[in-house]
């Protein structure tokens, strides 16, 4: 029988509340390192799940922890002493901003590769969700995909050279200084997922916290047409890294599919690369480097840039030193690639990678957005700040998701109300105006210079006493309204016309008619 000091006691290790980690995320990995320094285990971090460690009474052992968002201070938990702990950031950060360090600005473009070819796309439109002004909470997210689409993400302004990364889909971004230098290099790498955690333990050579973090992953259903997640290929990866050629074999026939484009397709071509080359079987790697040089796309992670270089290495000495021209553009890519996990190069656009490509360009596209850099504590502080057709998509987007709650009683009945202005900005601050004094809802622009109001009989008063205020615009535009089989032109006495040609309607606050 054990005595009771010799009985053990239960410690639950928290995690840190990181801002944007969803549950279930592995946000890092914990070693446990006795009083000899010797490591007793390593378990993935994983947001909102505290991990439970067993020790003697009296037995200390210390909590080194990792993760690629924040530091994370070493935690000494005594068997007995300690029921819980927590994982904090240190109290001071090691390398506070000196007052020498300068702001800096930037812009960030999406891109979407589809029948054969990279073209910029909004950020609005293909990417509706709500911004915030701090960055370390929030980014730009990744717009729905559809699977044979592929996206990537361009960076540049303040003189840095423009690069571009490749993106997972659904999944929030940030932008982060690579260096203490605001106005140096920027890697655009997730807020928070497990696959860019797993990644970034492989890039940084920590693999006992790859191989914690893997345990963390569960097998994906089988379904026609699926597409790999970033954590999906994270493991593919992680497994070739190992050398474990059979567990790499087991990874690729769970994720077969037929489709050889689409997000994270270049990964899994890249992955079977790897294994043909490790067990020597019948495999055209020659054809899959080709196929991926003419399509002008290239994994996701970085990890398969450096399975293709190897290969393209070998494949040459086999020829003799002969090195196919289809596989010019590829090479350009590796030669500009960054040290990053998510595959990220320099280029002036996505299909144009270069080493020196030109600096100070303007975003692609008018809906692109705009941030800037501040020394901070921490390193440095992102505030997005959207240009003013973007923030007319984003207002609308935001509108449409709002719920109704502040008129819990509208009336069925709604009418259109068209405004159309020569000037976007002036028709921006008026839908700020109208959103912010008034509860009609919702408020959307179709593009940049037409606003589309839904209003009923409840909003008449308030939409005459708005218009009213800007009577002195509306030469400079038109207003249209449209009621189910008809469609008026409004002009001069705004209220009176709302009133006389929704008949029926009145402009008191009873119910409607």
């Amino acid at each position: 029988m054990s005595s009771p000091a010799a009985a053990t006691h239960t410690t639950h290790v928290y995690p840190l509340d990181l801002a944007g980690a969803a549950p279930g995320t592995v946000i890092g990995a914990v070693e446990r390192l006795n009083s000899s320094a010797e490591i007793l285990d390593v378990f993935p971090l994983i947001a909102g799940t505290p991990h439970t460690v067993s020790l003697p009474r009296g037995e200390r052992n210390l909590l080194r922890s990792w993760s690629p968002y924040v530091r994370l201070q070493p935690t000494v938990i005594t068997g007995g002493s300690s029921p819980s702990a927590s994982l904090v950031p240190p109290a001071r950060p090691s390398l506070p901003a000196t007052r020498a360090t300068r702001s800096s600005s930037g812009w960030i473009c999406l891109w979407q590769h589809a029948d054969g070819e990279w073209s910029p796309r909004s950020l609005a439109t293909d990417s509706p969700t709500p911004w915030a002004r701090d960055t370390r909470r929030r980014g730009p997210s990744t717009p729905h995909l559809t699977p044979d689409s592929v996206w990537a993400v361009q960076t540049g302004g303040a003189n840095r050279a423009p690069a571009c990364t490749m993106l997972p889909s659904r999944t929030e971004m940030t932008v982060k200084p690579l260096s203490a230098v605001l106005k140096g290099p920027l890697e655009v790498r997730p807020v928070a997922d497990s696959g860019y955690t797993l990644l970034e333990a492989l890039r940084t050579g920590r693999m006992h916290a790859a191989l914690a973090i893997e345990t963390a992953w569960q097998e994906p259903p089988r379904a026609p047409g699926m597409r790999p997640s970033l954590f999906d290929v994270a493991v593919g990866y992680a497994r070739c890294r190992r050398g474990e050629v059979e567990g790499a074999q087991q990874w690729l026939q769970r994720l077969a599919t037929d489709r050889t484009a689409g997000e994270g397709m270049s990964d899994v071509l890249a992955i079977g690369v790897w294994l043909a080359h490790r067990t020597q079987r019948r495999f055209d790697n020659h054809s899959v480097i080709e196929h991926l040089a003419e399509s002008r796309t290239l994994p996701m992670a970085a990890e398969g840039l450096r399975i293709l270089a190897d290969a393209m290495r070998l494949l040459t000495q086999d020829r003799h030193g002969e090195r196919p021209t289809s596989w010019r553009w590829l090479e350009h890519c590796l030669n500009s690639s960054a040290h990053t996990a998510l595959t990220t190069y320099t280029g002036q656009s996505p299909d144009q990678p270069t080493r020196s490509p030109a600096r100070r360009l303007p975003p692609p596209h008018e809906e692109s957005l705009h941030f800037k850099l501040a020394p901070a504590s921490e390193g440095a502080r992102i505030d997005w700040q959207p240009t003013y057709a973007l923030q007319q998509r984003m207002a609308a987007s935001q509108a449409w998701r709002e719920p109704d709650a502040l008129r819990p009683h509208r009336s069925p009945a709604a009418f259109t109300l068209i405004i159309r202005h020569r000037d976007p900005e002036w028709l921006w601050r008026f839908a700020r105006q109208l959103m912010s004094r008034t509860n009609i809802r919702p408020v959307v622009f179709s593009d940049t210079h037409t606003l589309e109001l839904r209003i009923t009989a409840r909003d008449v008063e308030d939409m005459g006493r708005e218009l009213s205020a800007i009577r002195d615009h509306v030469s400079d535009g038109r207003m249209t309204l449209n009621v189910p089989g008809s469609e008026y032109d409004l002009q001069g006495g705004l209220a009176g016309q709302l009133e006389d040609r929704l008949s029926g309607m009145r402009l008191g606050r009873g119910d409607d008619t």
